[in-house]
């Protein structure tokens, strides 16, 4: 900062002597003319520089005093004309600078001096003067007062510039080597190393073993060929490691040269520890400190040769109503340990997914290997009996394993379970050829009722309220879809998946669109909309979201809320569309955050105005301390993000006073209303 300014004030004070010199070269160059005005016989004498002077035609105009004034500029001529009568008046001789408006309008600085000679009585007799064309000099005057005005709003600039880069940010500054040649306040007190400590150290002395070679082989070949680089680093300091977002760029001479280069960083320390421990919540299944299933999720995504196992408890339900949901807990936490103990110091890893559902899997590994490792494992666990209140509980288990893909892993698997449970069986492996007559009989059933119901407009939207946790007003609305079957209202549970095999989802997602923005369209609230990650990348859907903001002018009240399964492959284009729909002052909700997939990923990489915490935690969050902990993080996290929080799954007045105290910003559930055909407005 203090070499730029240096640079600025020299390359200002050279343009500042080079005008100097241009005032004495047009002080030198000034044409002079002489007057003489007789008062005695009221005669005036003009030299010929005098006519050259105002470009009066000689030939056709006779000196006098009207002409002198009428070539004088409109607004200087009472200045003129007092200043001639007040030296008769007090007899004292004048010089004084004035315009001429010259014919063309343009402008002439001339500069006029006068001296006045008088009689023993003191009368006037006659006044001699001089006119100056000084054009060429003021104009110089003129720019060198502009540059020098410029020069100090520059000078005073630069000095706030540097005072709030010091005041705000960590900077620190080395020369061609990397040798540290200035550091500010805020990098000592972030770095715990003293000025004097620092000066002339090589950077790396804050490097940090962690990251990698190649990060720093990128910045300096960014740096050396005169671009700035920006990224995140840990550094190292004298007593604690801390995170910065840096920018290092390249201070270039007047030919262009690199001299020096200027580091300007963030402290984001509390920032990335936050971001550490919400991965870890994120991660971590809150019962068993198992693997969860958005852990599950990105170890699958990251694999070669996968193989998964979903181990089932048999009768688990039965479990939880014999001996309660306490001991039911203790049930599995205690088998999660087993699995992981049998597995310490392996390449499998163990999840818990949900209540009586565990997941073995490896990242590479060859069939008849796992199969042979499924089968021991289940073998030792029917074998080795659970304590539950002073009483052996053996355990049997329903076994799925799949080695499809890893798009299909989950899923696949899945379906075997469903096979194993159906046909009694302890394991199965996933094939194609697995009967499912009654769920394909099922589908073709919905997939006639799906057409049916979009030729004749049943599918409606419903609306659930979201209350203020402030001042209890319904201030929001979700829209969620339903079939509308004579008097019943049939869930997306039933028809929503079949309608993609079918290709009827768009056409449904569409009719909700449509339906939900004429419901608000004259309405003073916000409303919600669930869009999938399908939805968003699809061009038609995008096309369709598009004319109806541009139709109906209510982008301030739309919320889209981003649901999905599964990780977004395209960040890229999911951002794209999130700031085109910003431009219509649209939000965005992020669904069912803190359980499950991947939406913790949408928290930290989309720009979210709402996250809906899951109901999963909010249904049990007035008495279980450990989902407390989980979601009180989230809220803090998300202030800290400016992002408002909303808690799904409010059933009753525990829950909502839980949620309150934990300062959710909103409420949504049936303790305020089911969703219903008949919008309910605020309470």
């Amino acid at each position: 900062m203090e070499k730029s300014e240096e640079i600025l004030s020299q390359k200002e004070l050279l343009e500042v002597q080079i005008n100097e010199s241009r005032l004495k070269t047009a002080q030198l160059l000034a044409s002079i003319g002489n007057w003489e005005l007789d008062l005695t016989k009221n005669e005036l004498y003009w030299s010929d520089e005098i006519f050259n002077i105002f470009e009066i035609d000689k030939e056709k105009f006779k000196a006098s005093y009207e002409s002198f004034l009428s070539a004088i500029h409109p607004d200087d001529r009472e200045l003129v004309n007092k200043a001639y009568l007040t030296s008769l008046e007090t007899k004292e001789k004048y010089t004084i600078q004035h315009r001429l408006l010259i014919k063309g309008e343009r402008v002439k600085y001339v500069e006029e001096k006068c001296e006045s000679y008088f009689d023993d009585n003191g009368n006037p007799i006659k006044s001699l003067g001089t006119v100056q064309d000084i054009t060429d000099l003021k104009l110089a005057e003129l720019e060198v007062a502009k540059k020098q005005e410029e020069l100090e709003k520059n000078i005073a600039f630069l000095k706030s510039y540097k005072l709030a880069m010091n005041e705000s940010n960590i900077v620190s500054k080395a020369d061609l080597q990397g040798n540290i040649t200035y550091v500010n306040d805020a990098f000592c007190k972030v770095s715990g190393y003293s000025k004097e400590e620092i000066m002339g150290k090589p950077h790396s002395i804050i490097r940090h073993p962690e990251n990698k070679k190649e990060v720093f082989t990128e910045l300096w070949e960014t740096i050396k060929s005169k671009k700035v680089w920006k990224g995140i680093l840990l550094n190292k300091g004298k007593f604690d490691d801390y995170w910065v977002d840096i920018a290092i760029l390249p201070i270039l001479d007047e030919k262009e040269n690199i001299v020096e280069y200027i580091a300007v960083r963030h402290d984001i320390t509390k920032m990335v520890q936050q971001k550490l421990r919400l991965d870890n919540i994120a991660n971590t299944d809150t019962l068993t400190r198992l693997g969860s299933r958005y852990k599950l999720n990105n170890d699958i995504l990251n694999s070669t040769n996968p193989a998964l196992a979903i181990l089932n408890i048999d009768g688990f339900s039965q479990i939880n109503d014999f001996y309660g949901h306490e001991n039911g807990d203790k049930v599995i936490i205690k088998l999660g340990e087993f699995i992981l103990g049998l597995l310490v110091k392996s390449k499998y890893h163990v999840y818990h997914l949900q209540g009586d559902e565990f997941v073995i899997f490896n990242q590479n590994i060859l069939k008849d290997d796992f199969l042979s490792k499924i089968k021991d494992i289940s073998f030792l666990i029917s074998m080795t009996p659970i304590l539950v209140e002073n009483e052996e509980l053996f355990l049997s288990l329903s076994t799925a394993i799949s080695f499809e893909s890893k798009n299909n892993l989950l899923t696949t698997a899945d379906m075997a379970l469903k096979t194993a449970k159906r046909k009694n069986e302890n394991i199965v492996v996933y094939s194609d050829d697995l009967s499912l007559n009654e769920e394909y009989n099922n589908n073709i059933k919905w997939a006639k009722k799906i057409k049916n119901a979009l030729e004749q407009d049943k599918f409606i939207p419903v609306f659930q309220p979201i209350v203020n946790n402030n001042n209890n007003v319904w201030e929001k609305y979700e829209c969620l879809v339903r079939l509308k079957d004579d008097d019943k209202l049939i869930s997306p549970y039933f028809f929503l998946e079949i309608s993609k095999k079918t290709k009827h989802y768009k056409d449904i997602t569409k009719v909700m669109l449509r339906k939900s923005f004429e419901m608000f369209k004259d309405k003073d609230v916000e409303f919600s909309i669930n869009l999938t990650i399908e939805d968003i990348l699809s061009d038609d859907i995008q096309k369709y979201i598009f004319n109806l903001l541009e139709s109906y002018k209510i982008g301030h009240k739309v919320v889209f809320e981003i649901v999905e399964s599964e990780s977004i492959g395209n960040f890229e284009q999911i951002c794209l569309f999130i700031e085109k729909i910003k431009f219509f002052k649209c939000k965005i909700a992020i669904d069912d955050f803190g359980t499950g997939y991947s939406n913790f990923e949408y928290l930290l990489k989309l720009k979210a105005d709402y996250i809906k915490i899951d109901g999963s935690m909010i249904k049990n969050i007035d008495t279980d301390e450990d989902t407390q902990l989980v979601v009180s993080t989230i809220v803090d996290f998300a202030k800290k993000m400016k992002i408002k929080t909303i808690a799904e799954f409010v059933e009753n007045d525990s829950i909502l006073k839980k949620v309150r105290e934990l300062g959710i910003d909103y409420s949504q559930g049936f303790h305020f209303s089911e969703p219903t055909e008949i919008l309910k407005m605020n309470k």
